[in-house]
């Protein structure tokens, strides 16, 4: 990374940290923050357009030697930002971004493709490892679940597709959330579900907290289902077992997880109850079931 650094940008840092999914470094008291792209360069360029139309420049561009917003450099396109403001500080509810930002991402034709992956995977590169054998198909089993779901809603409605987050880490540092490295567009509750998830793992809050802060918001039919869907998508376990399978990551990792998903298990029927009680809720039979015994 420091190669790209110096030839690019003419910086020369002294050290290098990961962070906010890129590589962060000081000079002279300038913070500042490269980024590979995993999506193509137009659409985080698009977005970074609507942050600045919208007067959001925590991340501004670095222009490369060349003059142009993208490094090249072996066959991989990167971006410089300077961060301005405390990237550490912990953002505030009413600090949070709606911009509208039309998407055309289909969940189930996504979800479909990894699960297809993550079976190769299996196959291929997984099968001395018990916790994963043991424990991935459970997760695939509730992948599926939010696959039909997600298949069914796959149709966003205009009004409720906004600028969202790849993932929601908790706390919330506003160099994770104005990262436009770590925005696409999508359906509004992306944010949402991503935020339960991740603070259901790593804070563990009564699950009253999840459930009042989901009534906070009005949804649609679609997006109500559509908010199912992601809870019931394990990027939890999926994040950790593409570290374990391209990183080398202990698979102990998992076990964390693992522990807790009867307890996750539990705040999904919850939800799904309080969402079916006002909105038409694609039935799940295990949900459905579970709903019944735990709820009666």
């Amino acid at each position: 990374m420091e190669n790209i650094i110096n030839y690019y940008y003419n910086l020369y840092p002294n050290e290098l940290n990961k962070m906010y999914n890129g590589f962060y470094f000081a000079i002279n008291g300038y913070k500042f923050l490269l980024i590979e792209l995993i999506l193509p360069k137009s659409h985080i360029l698009d977005i970074y357009e609507k942050l600045m139309k919208n007067n959001i420049g925590f991340y501004i561009i670095i222009l490369n030697k060349d003059n142009n917003p993208v490094s090249n450099f072996d066959n991989k396109e990167y971006i410089l930002f300077q961060i301005n403001g405390n990237d550490k500080e912990i953002l505030k509810f009413e600090e949070q971004i709606y911009i509208s930002s039309k998407s055309d991402v289909n969940w189930g034709k996504l979800w479909s493709e990894r699960i297809d992956y993550y079976e190769i995977q299996i196959n291929e590169l997984a099968q001395d490892k018990r916790i994963v054998l043991e424990s991935i198909y459970y997760y695939i089993g509730l992948a599926e679940n939010a696959i039909s779901i997600a298949n069914k809603y796959k149709n966003i409605n205009e009004n409720e597709s906004i600028i969202q987050h790849y993932r929601m880490n908790v706390p919330i540092k506003k160099g994770d959330y104005f990262n436009p490295g770590n925005m696409l567009s999508d359906v509004f509750i992306r944010n949402i579900v991503e935020y339960i998830k991740n603070s259901f793992f790593c804070e563990k809050k009564e699950d009253e907290y999840y459930l009042e802060y989901i009534k906070s918001f009005n949804y649609t039919e679609s997006s109500a289902n559509l908010l199912l869907a992601r809870l019931l998508y394990p990027t939890y376990y999926f994040d950790i077992f593409d570290e374990i399978i391209l990183n080398d990551k202990d698979e102990d990792e998992l076990i964390f997880i693992i522990n807790l998903c009867y307890d996750f298990e539990n705040l999904i029927i919850k939800i799904y109850d309080l969402l079916q009680k006002k909105y038409p809720i694609l039935n799940i039979d295990w949900i459905r079931k579970r709903t019944i015994n735990l709820l009666r």
